[in-house]
């Protein structure tokens, strides 16, 4: 993995914009450690002049010297991380963990901590690691036969989620071999309001129109009390083109809510689901979400599939 993808994947992490957890309230990383959590090695930057170790700060930079010293590289060889990185540049696993670590540690990981998360990346590439989801069930956009299926987990009132949005589908517009799939993941106060909403327009096939409207208008409900925030949905709803009365009903239908609610306890008890937007591709939990990780891992994704599921020889 050259330097072009590994310094934005860096600053990406360094600028991360969070993700709605909990209440909906934001939840952003915390910042780089200020103090090594345990004895590191010297600073390697030098060491390594094709990543962008530079662009952190001391004690970070400690930490992935650490975790490069002390991890074996997933290549096979008989050498950690820091060798492979060293005397065998063209190893794309080598680059894989470095970037993955890399992008941890800029969000406040330790060496152990960004070391449990390339094992998890590499563990999920295991089919009895991936989620099985049937996108039949689902709103879907882009082609059915797609090789690469991503299902989102969304709050319509996320801002991080809008943010997500013109990525996500971009990807779809611009790729014939990526399909997108949302399941609603409610996390703000008035929240299921509009899942119920979204649920009732895709048995009227209105889904993505309703979708858009209530993204696009996310600001303007912020603040509203429930009885304005529902008024608000409605009327969005109206101008999706759905009938009034059936889509009140289904938004005041406890038995709808009561089954959005199980779905989302499924989500996070079973898939680890906690926070969105959340982003499974192919039934792999998604590492970082940014548009850098993005890219590597559905780079991942195709070879993995190309090679019959299993890494390309180096």
């Amino acid at each position: 993995m050259p330097r072009t993808l590994l310094a934005p994947l860096l600053l990406a992490a360094l600028a991360s914009s969070g993700a709605c957890h909990g209440n909906g309230a934001a939840k952003t990383a915390p910042p780089p450690p200020t103090t090594p959590a345990a004895p590191a090695t010297a600073d390697c930057t030098n060491d390594y002049p094709n990543l962008p170790l530079s662009e952190l700060p001391e004690p970070a930079r400690l930490q992935f010297c650490r975790f490069a010293q002390d991890t074996l590289c997933y290549c096979g060889c008989p050498h950690m991380l820091a060798g492979c990185l060293k005397n065998h540049p063209s190893c794309p696993h080598a680059s894989r963990m470095a970037a993955i670590a890399l992008a941890e540690i800029a969000n406040g990981a330790t060496a152990e901590k960004a070391g449990e998360a390339v094992a998890a990346y590499y563990d999920s590439f295991k089919a009895s690691s991936r989620v099985k989801f049937d996108p039949a069930n689902l709103p879907c956009m882009g082609a059915a036969d797609a090789p690469l299926t991503l299902v989102e987990f969304s709050d319509f009132d996320c801002p991080h989620c809008k943010a997500a949005r013109p990525l996500l589908e971009g990807l779809v517009k611009d790729r014939t071999d990526v399909r997108l799939c949302f399941m609603s993941f409610p996390l703000h106060p008035h929240s299921g309001i509009a899942a119920a909403a979204a649920y009732y327009a895709y048995g009227k096939g209105e889904f993505w129109k309703l979708h858009d409207l209530q993204f696009e208008n996310q600001d303007a409900r912020a603040t509203l009390d429930e009885a304005s925030y529902t008024a608000e949905i409605e009327r969005l709803g109206a101008e999706a083109g759905l009938d009034k009365a059936g889509l009140d009903k289904a938004i005041h239908d406890p038995a709808l809510m009561d089954m959005l609610l199980k779905q989302k306890e499924a989500a996070s008890q079973k898939l680890g689901v906690d926070g969105t937007p959340f982003v499974f591709l192919n039934g792999r939990a998604l590492p970082l979400f940014s548009p850098e990780m993005l890219k590597l891992t559905l780079g991942d994704e195709q070879e993995w599939i190309a090679n019959g599921n299993a890494w390309a020889k180096d």
